[in-house]
């Protein structure tokens, strides 16, 4: 692998990381919400936190929501009912439930990567 694909790579994964964690820190997404006759749908681009990662349990309906598991391996999606005929749907985003835990993750893999390739 050339050099200089190596460096725009590394970059871009760095940059998309950052994106991640500073979404979910500041709460940073737009909100679709559609309403329906029985039926509410939200939808979250980046993310559906709030301000600061400790915030970490959400409302959907009636029930709220906690953070479950390391992402990408979190439910992007949750259907909860509001009552027997009415229920609410959201699309938490793309990076929902990226914290510092996984930040420090997949850079320290991108380091030991990196680090690999410049041994081998």
């Amino acid at each position: 692998m050339k050099r200089s694909l190596k460096i725009r790579i590394t970059v871009f994964l760095v940059l998309m990381n950052c994106v991640a964690l500073s979404v979910n820190y500041f709460g940073i997404s737009p909100k679709i919400k559609a309403t329906a006759e029985h039926k509410t749908v939200e939808i979250f681009l980046f993310t559906d936190s709030e301000i600061g990662l400790k915030s970490q349990l959400q409302q959907v309906g009636y029930l709220e929501h906690k953070s479950d598991g390391f992402w990408p391996f979190e439910a992007f999606y949750v259907n909860t009912s509001v009552s027997a005929t009415d229920y609410t749907g959201r699309f938490r985003g793309f990076f929902a439930g990226f914290d510092f835990s996984e930040f420090v993750f997949y850079n320290s893999l991108l380091l030991a990567t990196l680090l690999f390739l410049r041994l081998w």
